[in-house]
């Protein structure tokens, strides 16, 4: 039922976006390209529109993707206002255009990005980054430590509501300087060596902030560049300073073309001197025409839009993965009536269906050392997940409430992204007999009001940005700028840090299961499920290193490549 629930969710927003046209960016049609499609009908929102597709060649790629950006400015890749809320779902576009310190490879690894080397002392609250020698821009401006400061500092600017600026309250008067307490020199951030190293300084010790710098958003932003152009910066191809692999060379109804960044550092290892991306279709007919047509090379379509007959031509698929995000309710645990963990369970068992069958929080995509997590902690805990049937939580909320001294369950004010489906109020008050109200807000609201606490419960959602169980564990942790719940536990702290520091594969992993075994016994948070998609690509033969990834976006776009 879970499952159902947000994949319906999912669906609903793919429908919202294909209603919308792009409102930034500059329209320029290159009437010399060949193989012009026929009109193309929208089926979903009935709008007409021609793909006007460049001729595939030994060194440019032509791609049908689900999405594009909606502007280009790195900082708003996750800004939740509402004309960037849908740029996060073409974070792998963003992957080609700029690079931070580090970033993540197609088997999700951290590797150095501008930053040549890194490291951290013993006690894990410093990080020092060194950049590589010579770094440009796409412009030929020299990349400095200070644009990384630059770009960090208006990461932390209260006007952009991304929920990864969050991760930057870890660093040292992040948090204050968002609230307009301390000045940007009291912030954790030191530029070094001549301005070619960075070292920020973190509030307690992190043994993955590497992992959390793999962001996009905090790739490098040159101060008198962005300065000159303000409010304008990122919404045409030339008010953008490059940092990664490609350029935008221009931008077209419903396709954007890419060109190599000839000052990008590591040129040499990128294969296709041009990448053009066409994307906004949404039904599976459109994707089978224009899979079928001559000039593409390859695309990427939802499963569940796309009927498996053959294709007239050499065009098939050759993979298939399917992603998504966690979706769950957060407990306010400083509300008396839900701060014991029998009440925060029968509620969380209402509110996910009549049976609750996933174990703990982690999502059953996530693995580590090789290993499905979620498997290995259910049988950790129990040979298999507890069910809580509709004759037995009330009890269990009976209990709860003689433990607080209460007799009756208040009000629960329930707070909610203004397009999500309530179907959890009714079962409230029919199994439990709790009264709740609802309030709707924008998403960029929902995010200021988690983060002010200012809640009963509040919906939250995690985007998979990485492969590893401790992303969602640490959520949970007394002291980490994602907690809104105020959950606390001392022995989860304990081993969310034993995880978070120690090199032992063996030893991560113990912590790790037992840290999932608290969150099982304490709910600090309604789990509804996963947001699991599949995507597939079709692609013709001779198409090499075009991936899809659980992470970081849909496709990893970088090694993409042709037979010669």
């Amino acid at each position: 039922m879970k499952k159902m629930y947000t994949i319906f969710i999912l669906l609903l927003g793919v429908f919202n976006l294909s209603c919308s046209e792009s409102k930034t960016g500059t329209y320029s049609e290159n009437k010399t390209e060949k193989n012009i499609f026929n009109t193309i009908v929208d089926t979903i929102s009935g709008a007409k529109f021609e793909y006007n597709v460049a001729e595939s060649t030994p060194d440019t790629f032509n791609l049908v993707h689900l999405f594009l950006p909606e502007s280009y400015d790195a900082q708003l890749l996750n800004d939740k206002h509402p004309e960037n809320i849908r740029n996060y779902e073409a974070a792998d576009i963003f992957d080609l255009l700029f690079e931070g310190l580090v970033r993540i490879d197609e088997n999700g690894k951290i590797v150095p990005g501008l930053a040549e080397k890194w490291e951290t002392g013993k006690d894990k609250t410093k990080w020092t980054f060194h950049l590589r020698k010579g770094l440009k821009y796409s412009d030929g401006t020299p990349i400095k430590a200070e644009d990384f400061k630059t770009a960090l500092l208006r990461m932390l600017n209260p006007e952009i509501i991304s929920p990864n600026t969050d991760v930057l309250f870890l660093i040292k008067n992040g948090r204050e300087f968002y609230e307009g307490k301390v000045k940007a020199e009291n912030v954790g951030i030191k530029i070094l060596d001549n301005n070619e190293t960075i070292e920020l300084e973190l509030t307690k010790p992190i043994g993955y902030f590497d992992m959390l710098m793999t962001k996009v958003e905090f790739s490098p932003l040159n101060q008198e560049f962005f300065g000159k152009l303000g409010e304008k910066y990122g919404k045409i191809p030339e008010n953008i300073l490059y940092s990664g692999p490609y350029i935008i060379k221009s931008i077209g109804k419903r396709k954007l073309l890419l060109e190599k960044n000839k000052n990008y550092w590591n040129g040499n290892s990128i294969k296709m001197n041009k990448i053009n991306v066409y994307g906004g279709l949404w039904d599976g007919d459109d994707y089978k025409r224009i899979a079928e047509s001559k000039g593409i090379d390859a695309t990427v379509v939802y499963s569940q839009f796309f009927s498996r007959t053959k294709l007239k031509n050499d065009m098939k698929e050759t993979q298939r993965l399917s992603t998504g995000s966690s979706h769950y309710y957060v407990f306010n645990t400083k509300v008396k009536a839900l701060s014991n963990p029998k009440v925060r369970k029968a509620i969380d068992a209402v509110m996910a269906g009549e049976t609750r069958k996933e174990y703990g929080f982690v999502p059953e995509y996530i693995s580590i050392n090789g290993k499905n997590f979620s498997a290995l902690a259910a049988k950790n805990g129990k040979t298999e997940s507890e069910s809580y049937h509709y004759k037995n939580i009330k009890e269990l909320l009976d209990e709860g409430l003689k433990e607080l001294g209460i007799n009756k369950m208040p009000v629960l004010n329930i707070v909610i992204k203004e397009n999500s489906i309530d179907g959890f109020s009714e079962n409230l008050k029919k199994h439990l007999g709790i009264d709740v109200e609802v309030t709707r807000m924008s998403y960029k609201d929902l995010i200021l009001k988690s983060r002010k606490k200012d809640f009963d419960i509040i919906e939250n959602e995690i985007l998979l940005g990485f492969n590893d169980p401790i992303l969602y564990l640490e959520r949970f942790v007394s002291d980490s700028p994602y907690n809104y719940g105020s959950y606390s536990n001392s022995e989860y702290d304990k081993l969310i840090k034993i995880a978070s520091e120690t090199k032992d594969i063996n030893i991560r992993t113990d912590a790790l299961i037992k840290a999932e075994n608290i969150y099982e016994k304490e709910n600090p948070a309604a789990k509804m499920g996963y947001g699991e998609i599949t995507h597939i690509i079709l692609e013709r033969p001779g198409i090499k290193e075009l991936k899809l990834v659980p992470y970081g976006g849909i496709l990893y776009l970088r090694n993409v490549n042709k037979a010669k």
